[in-house]
């Protein structure tokens, strides 16, 4: 079997009715977060809770919604929705790199240019 067969396999499967429906919903609501068993998601959507739920849980393991944990209650939503909840919770998600140069720029405003070759002078004692 060629390499580009296997590669497309996973890619190329389709959603489910029920996903696709849930998918295009929680991307038409970027303001929204939804519980898991959420009786008024399963009701604007047309499905069994249990089904709804389940739906939830598949569309984030495959990577296309986000979840949050609230006080013990889980939230889904759409990527947008749970940043927001993130960011208004104070629980965003920060890449490392960028907090690594924001405390390289903290440390620069505080202390200013270091001379390194007069540090390790000043730190070197006499038995030299």
């Amino acid at each position: 079997m060629r390499v580009a067969d296997v590669s497309t396999r996973g890619s190329s499967r389709r959603l489910s009715p029920l996903k696709r429906r849930m998918l295009d919903y929680l991307d038409a609501h970027p303001d929204e977060v939804f519980p898991y068993r959420d009786d008024e998601l399963a009701r604007q959507l047309k499905g069994k809770v249990s089904a709804i739920s389940f739906t939830l849980w598949a569309l984030h393991r495959d990577g296309l919604i986000d979840r949050e944990q609230v006080d013990g209650k889980v939230y889904f939503g759409s990527r947008p929705a749970i940043e927001a909840l993130r960011r208004k919770l104070g629980t965003a998600r920060v890449d490392p790199f960028e907090r690594a140069r924001e405390l390289r720029e903290r440390i620069w405003q505080r202390t200013g240019n270091i001379d390194v070759i007069e540090l390790l002078d000043a730190v070197r004692g006499p038995w030299e």
